[in-house]
C-alpha cells in the first residue's frame, strides 16, 4: 500500500473534524438542518485552514439521504461514493483560469445531476482566473439552476471583483490558534507513534503560522529522521531559531549594547536559517515588549514608538528582500537603526569622567568680559531657538482654524493623497504616522487622529518637518495638528454643538502668544541689561 501524506491522511470529512473555523461550521450546519441552502459560497483566508476540506465536506452534507444534525450520515450511497461521485466538480483556478474553461463549465451546468440533489462545482483559488472569464461567470453564478451550487475558494478575496463578491455568501476563514494546531499535532503523534516533546510540536505550530497543512506537512517531513521530535530537531533541519536566542537580542538592543548585537547577528549569519523565520520572531517578540510597554510604562531603550517602527520596517522588508542580497545584512541595518540615537559621549568616555575623583575636577578659569559677553549671547540664542512650544494652544488654535473653512472636498483630496505619502515617506516619519488620518480640512489647516493616545504628543513635536515633507511630495502647504481619538471626538461635538447654537468661526493668529513673550522679553532686557547696572 502507498504511503498516504498526514495531510492527506488526516484531512478532516465531518465538520466535527475541523480545527479552528467554529463560527463559520455552525452557520453551514444550521443552513443544513433548516434547509436554507444558497446557490453561491465564497470561502476567504489563509492557506491551509480549511477552505477545500470545509467545501467538500459541505457538499457531502447538503447530498446526504439522512444527515443528522447537519452532518453527513457517511452511510448512503451518495456518503460512501462521494470521492468519485461526477457531480462533484473541483476546479483549479490557477491552471483553468482562462475563459474557454468557464464556457465549458457554463455548458456543463445546464445537465441534471447524475445521482447527487445537487451539482456542485468546488473553484479552488478563483482569484487568479481571467477578467474575462469572471465575466463570463456572472450571470450564471447570478441565477444558476436549482439543481447547481458554487463554492469558491481563495486566498486573496481582495483580487476577486465586486461584482462576484456581491453574488456570493462569504465566510471568511482565520488563522488557526497555536494551541490548537499543537494539541492536534499531539494527537497526530500519538496516532503515528511518533516521538516528541511538546516544545518541538510548539516550535512547528510558530513556523507553521496559523496553517494546519502546513503543520502537517512539517510533522510528516521530520518524522522521517527516525528522531524524537523535539526543539533542537525542528531547528537544526528546518532553520529555525529559539525564542531565547531572539529574546537576547533584544535584550542587548534595549540595553543599547552594539557590540554584542552586532556579535549575535553575526551568529544568525553563519547558521542555516530562514530569514523570514528569524524576522517573524523579532517581530513577535517586539510587540509582546510593546505591550508591556503599554501596560506597565517600562521603557529601557527601546520606547514604544522605536519598537513600532522597527515592527514596521521589518515587516515590510518580508516582502522586499532581494534574494540576491543577503538578508541578514538588512536585519542588522534596520536592528541597529533602533540604535542610532546614541549618546554623545560614549560608554566608556562616559565612565572615565563618572571615576574621575572630585579634586581633580579644576574651576573653569576666569574669563575676560568681552568674551563672557560674547558666550553669553551665543548661549542666549541657543535658548530662543530650543524655546518650547504650548502644544495644546496651538491644538486650540489650529482646530479653531481648521473649523473656519472645514470642507469635505478638501479633506477627501488630503485624504488621497496622504496614503501616497505614508507609502513614500522615509522610515522615521513612516512608523510614526502609520496609523495616522486625516478627519477634517480646510484651505490651510488639517486635523489628523491617532488612535494611540500618547502618540499625538510625539507627532505635533515633529509637526513642522511632516508638513514641510507634504509639502515637497505635494506643493500642498498645510498647518497639521494631530489629536488622539478622544480629543478629536470632543474636538468635533464642541463644533456641533457651537454651530447649532449660532457661533461662528473665526481665524485666530499663532502669532499672538509669540508677540506676547517678544514684549516681555523686551521689558526684562530694558530692566536687566548690562549697561544699566552700575557695579560699586
Amino acid at each position: 500500500m502507498s504511503y498516504k501524506v498526514l495531510y492527506r491522511k488526516y484531512r478532516p470529512n465531518s465538520f466535527n473534524e475541523v480545527v479552528g473555523q467554529e463560527a463559520t461550521v455552525k452557520i453551514l450546519k444550521n443552513s443544513i438542518i433548516n434547509e436554507k441552502i444558497s446557490h453561491a459560497y465564497l470561502f476567504s483566508g489563509p492557506r491551509g485552514t480549511g477552505k477545500t476540506s470545509m467545501a467538500r465536506i459541505f457538499a457531502k452534507a447538503i447530498n446526504c439521504e439522512n444527515p443528522s444534525d447537519g452532518e453527513a450520515c457517511g452511510k448512503c450511497v451518495h456518503c460512501l461514493n462521494f470521492n468519485s461521485s461526477p457531480d462533484i466538480i473541483e476546479i483549479d483556478a490557477a491552471s483553468n483560469n482562462g475563459v474557454n474553461e468557464i464556457r465549458e463549465l457554463i455548458n456543463n451546468v445546464k445537465l441534471m445531476p447524475s445521482s447527487s440533489k445537487y451539482k456542485v462545482y468546488i473553484i479552488d483559488e478563483v482569484h487568479m482566473l481571467s477578467q474575462s472569464a469572471f465575466n463570463a461567470l456572472l450571470l450564471t453564478l447570478e441565477e444558476p439552476p436549482n439543481h447547481i451550487i458554487f463554492i469558491l475558494a481563495t486566498t486573496n478575496i481582495e483580487s476577486v471583483p465586486i461584482t462576484i463578491l456581491s453574488r456570493c455568501q462569504k465566510y471568511e476563514f482565520f488563522k488557526i490558534g497555536d494551541d490548537l494546531i499543537t494539541e492536534h499535532l499531539k494527537y497526530i503523534c500519538e496516532k503515528e507513534n511518533i516521538d516528541y516533546d511538546i516544545e518541538g510540536l510548539k516550535e512547528i505550530t510558530t513556523l507553521a503560522d496559523g496553517g494546519l497543512r502546513d503543520a502537517l506537512s512539517i510533522l510528516d517531513q521530520l518524522s522521517k529522521e527516525k528522531e524524537k521530535i523535539n526543539l533542537d530537531l525542528v531547528i537544526r533541519e528546518l532553520g529555525s531559531i529559539s525564542l531565547v536566542k531572539i529574546k537576547e537580542l533584544i535584550k542587548v538592543i534595549d540595553n543599547n549594547d552594539t557590540e554584542k548585537a552586532l556579535n549575535i547577528i553575526e551568529e544568525l549569519k553563519k547558521t542555516n536559517l530562514n530569514y523570514k523565520v528569524v524576522i517573524k520572531k523579532i517581530i513577535e517578540v517586539l510587540s509582546y515588549k510593546s505591550a508591556l510597554i503599554l501596560k506597565d510604562g517600562q521603557e529601557g531603550y527601546l520606547t514604544y514608538s522605536k519598537i513600532k517602527r522597527i515592527i514596521l520596517e521589518l515587516n515590510d522588508s518580508l516582502n522586499k528582500i532581494n534574494i540576491n542580497v543577503n538578508p541578514y545584512i538588512i536585519l542588522q541595518m534596520i536592528l541597529l537603526d533602533g540604535m542610532e540615537y546614541n549618546k554623545n559621549i560614549s560608554v566608556k568616555e562616559e565612565k572615565n569622567i563618572e571615576e574621575q575623583p572630585k579634586e581633580d575636577i579644576q574651576e573653569e578659569p576666569k574669563e575676560e568680559p568681552e568674551i563672557k559677553e560674547k558666550k553669553n549671547e551665543e548661549i542666549s540664542t541657543k535658548t530662543e531657538n530650543k524655546k518650547e512650544i504650548n502644544y495644546q494652544k496651538l491644538k486650540e488654535i489650529r482646530v479653531n482654524n481648521c473649523f473656519v473653512g472645514a470642507d469635505k472636498s478638501i479633506l477627501a483630496t488630503v485624504k488621497n493623497n496622504w496614503v501616497e505619502f505614508i507609502e513614500k515617506i522615509d522610515a522615521p516619519f513612516k512608523g510614526l504616522l502609520a496609523d495616522v488620518n486625516p478627519v477634517a480640512a480646510s484651505n490651510q489647516n488639517v486635523i489628523l487622529a491617532t488612535s494611540i493616545t500618547h502618540q499625538s504628543e510625539e507627532i505635533n513635536e515633529n509637526i513642522e518637518n511632516i508638513a514641510k515633507e507634504f509639502k515637497k511630495k505635494f506643493n500642498g502647504e498645510y498647518k497639521f495638528i494631530c489629536l488622539s481619538d478622544e480629543e478629536w471626538q470632543k474636538a468635533r461635538n464642541d463644533y456641533i454643538k457651537k454651530i447649532n447654537s449660532g457661533y461662528k468661526y473665526e481665524i485666530q493668529s499663532e502669532e499672538m502668544e509669540k508677540s506676547n513673550n517678544s514684549e516681555l522679553e523686551k521689558i526684562a532686557n530694558d530692566l536687566f541689561a548690562q549697561d544699566k547696572i552700575e557695579i560699586k
